[in-house]
């Protein structure tokens, strides 16, 4: 799975630039934090701001000053926007790099280095024109050569990165990709050695150079690229917003070690701020970019500091960090102070109970209904989360720009309807226990949940008691997540498991509901009609086509329920009102516009 789409892991990055990185890869486990909004006009959630005076102690813009943020872990190092794999580096990657498209508050994508794009009638094309007026920091104009470099780097068979699987749709891919696996099974089975392996992908790398690959990206000139599919494919827009390399800088130097690249540690890019230097475990300085195409930042230096999250929060309190990204029980420890602003909004991931459809306990949708209405939901957002979270309905949560609210409705927890629902599915009898029993079998299941999540430790027990209340008995089970996670994904799976998922903005689930997918056979649930949507969805690339698809789609899925839906966490930032000023905070947090910020003169 690539790293940007990563569902159970340390990443999720919501649209590939710094207004997103910032918010979500600083935060404590990405797809496990949000935000508290009100729903806009549009049916998105608005980003809400606490402080006295809120977010409007606005002035005239001012030049200079440092902006100080926060890391709760070190970076790896490793900034080269399609080799990181660490959230922390994507925070360095998202501020010093750019890519064709990025997204604005509705996080719909819009240009970013293009002027325009267009999607041809067939929607085989999408022809980018690029900018004319960006540099990179070194000085050099960006041009097409960087963005075909770029793609073809990661379609290199030397590539180290993962990454490749994201562009399979562009013209000849698929097959070429097909080649290269069926060559690694050859070589795992002894078949062919290493280096005939090597020989061949490269032969078949060479001749799709020479073939579809003039096509599938191509130059124009130096500021039109086209990209050409074998089939429409809709997801191929949000994987073509990836952060952009310098080819002047990388040309010649062999893909596969480009780890070693002095660039992937000292990275030069064409976002607002350039790298200036890492100390390991100490901090990230940045300098702005004096010719960001947007317009030079007001800031001129930023420095991310590296502390766990309770010395950043005490930094924050003394006025030696502007920004801090909050778990709900830390808001207390800031919240009434005049000079901190809480900015909360909705995260693009969400917790659930997974269930094994293998099991006969779950095959009757009823049952699978009546677990949903029987879990106090809104106490889990109440109590653990302190209010910060919202419920959750299906698979778009709240702030994801395919939420829905209107065409699946919320439901609380009503355990007369649960217990309606258990006796339709023919759960009428009692055990000496008082718990349910059908054909002489006891409603009967255990719960595997991972340690050292706080708030997945404090649910499970949650869950155990309000399925006791309607005659289900759980066995509790905890293991370390690296057990879980092999136990669901590596083909062990328990009967029921807690766990989260990181949602990608482009709507398509991918491998989550596929049924012949690593991370789809977890649950075993099977829906042809939900297959017929995806599928047909994946071919469209205008949102206004593709939304009726997802939409009946997300109804299916809240009513099959091929996992319980419990709640999307909210994400929280802290931010230093005495100090930053021209915060616009909307759904890409508080500091998307980080080019337009300022310090106050007054707190220099």
């Amino acid at each position: 799975m690539p790293s940007w789409k990563r569902i159970v892991g340390i990443i999720a990055v919501a649209a590939l630039q710094f207004g997103c990185v910032l918010a979500t890869l600083s935060a404590p486990l990405p797809g496990e934090a949000a935000a508290q909004g009100t729903p806009g006009a549009s049916g998105h959630a608005r980003t809400r701001a606490e402080a006295p005076g809120g977010a409007e102690r606005q002035d005239e813009p001012v030049d200079g000053g440092t902006l100080y943020l926060s890391m709760f872990s070190a970076p790896r190092g490793v900034f080269n926007p399609i080799l990181m794999e660490d959230g922390y580096d994507a925070n360095i990657v998202g501020l010093v790099f750019a890519g064709l498209l990025t997204r604005d508050e509705r996080l719909e994508l819009i240009c970013d280095l293009c002027e325009s794009y267009s999607v041809s009638p067939d929607q085989r094309e999408v022809t980018f024109r690029l900018r004319k007026d960006v540099t990179w920091h070194d000085g050099h104009p960006f041009t097409a050569r960087d963005v075909v470099f770029t793609f073809q780097a990661i379609l290199h068979p030397d590539y180290p990165g993962v990454l490749t699987g994201d562009y399979a749709a562009l013209r000849g891919v698929g097959a070429m990709l097909e080649q290269r696996a069926a060559l690694d099974r050859a070589q795992a089975g002894g078949r062919i050695s290493a280096r005939e392996a090597a020989a061949q992908k490269h032969a078949a790398w060479q001749a799709w150079l020479d073939g579809d690959g003039r096509q599938a990206i191509r130059a124009v000139d130096d500021r039109t690229v086209v990209f050409a599919v074998d089939e429409p494919h809709a997801p191929l827009l949000q994987n073509l917003a990836i952060p952009l390399l310098p080819a002047h800088r990388f040309a010649g130097f062999p893909v596969g070690e480009m780890g070693q690249h002095p660039d992937t540690r000292r990275p030069v890019g064409t976002g607002p701020y350039r790298f200036v230097r890492y100390v390991p475990d100490q901090y990230v300085e940045l300098v702005r970019h004096e010719a960001y195409h947007r317009g030079r930042p007001y800031i001129e230096r930023i420095i991310y500091r590296i502390a766990n999250q309770d010395v950043a929060i005490g930094q924050l309190l003394a006025g030696e960090l502007d920004y801090v990204p909050l778990k709900p029980g830390d808001v207390v420890l800031v919240q009434g102070n005049p000079n901190i602003g809480l900015f909360t909004r909705p995260d693009l991931g969400y917790q659930y109970l997974g269930l094994n459809h293998r099991n006969p306990l779950f095959a009757d949708r009823r049952v699978r209904q009546a677990i949903l209405l029987s879990i106090d939901r809104e106490g889990i957002v109440r109590h653990l989360l302190k209010g910060y979270g919202s419920l959750l309905e299906s698979h778009f949560p709240r702030g994801h720009p395919y939420h829905d609210p209107e065409a699946i409705p919320t439901r609380r927890r009503d355990l007369a309807a649960a217990a309606r629902l258990l006796a339709e599915a023919g759960w009428t009898g009692r055990d000496a226990e008082g718990y349910l029993v059908k054909d002489g079998r006891t409603f009967r299941f255990t719960l595997v949940y991972p340690s050292g999540n706080a708030v997945r430790t404090a649910t499970a027990p949650l869950i155990q008691a309000d399925l006791k209340a309607v005659g289900i008995r759980v066995d509790l089970q905890m293991v370390e997540f690296a057990t879980l996670a092999e136990m669901v994904f590596g083909g062990r799976q328990p009967d029921a498991w807690l766990l989260g998922w990181g949602v990608g903005l482009d709507p398509d689930p991918g491998p989550v509901f596929d049924p012949e997918s690593r991370w789809g056979r977890a649950t075993g649930w099977r829906s042809d009609r939900s297959a017929a949507l995806l599928r047909a969805g994946a071919r469209l690339l205008d949102p206004a086509k593709r939304r009726p698809l997802y939409r009946e789609w997300a109804r299916l899925v809240a009513e099959e329920l091929p996992v319980i839906f419990l709640y999307s966490q909210d994400q929280i930032e802290a931010v230093r009102l005495d100090r930053v000023r021209g915060l616009r905070p909307d759904a890409r947090g508080s500091l998307w516009n980080i080019w337009e910020l300022w310090i106050a003169p007054e707190r220099r």
